[in-house]
């Protein structure tokens, strides 16, 4: 005969589902955390987007010997090369090498954020046309902030 202890029972204890509740609360907290911040995850695409189209337009421009524009907005940038290679006109939209069907360009700023507005041209030799200048994207609290060096053409992120 074998003696069964009646006061056995399977499951967890009173301690276990607490430390549960509680790790899954702070998760939960933490993930929310994150969900909030859409607007700055979506600015800082936008950035690195942005830095990554300027690097492009240097690239393309000691590639095709022809020069290259990127022109930005409070709320976008587009980039642009000349009809002929030799006219300053920078009337032909760039195609964007990922989609072919597109031109290389971004009008989709997140809400609150705005961009430096000017141009930057880059020549056969990738260096930039005019002065050294800092672009930035910002919403007045938060700013993302890139370089854009005269004499070398290159795009640094401060």
């Amino acid at each position: 005969m074998s003696v069964v202890n009646k006061y056995h029972s399977s499951g967890f204890s009173l301690i276990e589902v607490l430390t549960v509740m509680l790790l899954l609360g702070i998760l939960g907290i933490v993930a929310l955390g994150r969900f909030g911040d859409q607007d700055l995850i979506a600015a800082r695409g936008f950035f690195d987007d942005t830095v990554s189209a300027v690097r492009f337009a240097q690239k393309l421009a000691i590639s095709s010997g022809c020069d290259v524009r990127v022109i930005t907005t409070a709320s976008s940038y587009q980039l642009r090369q000349s009809s002929t290679c030799i006219a300053d006109d920078f009337t032909n939209p760039v195609v964007n090498p990922a989609n072919r069907n597109n031109n290389y360009q971004n009008l989709d700023i997140p809400a609150g954020f705005s961009l430096t507005a000017g141009s930057i041209t880059f020549d056969a030799r990738g260096q930039r046309e005019g002065a050294t200048s800092n672009f930035n994207i910002s919403d007045g609290s938060t700013t993302y902030s890139f370089r854009v060096h005269a004499s070398t053409g290159l795009v640094e992120v401060l």
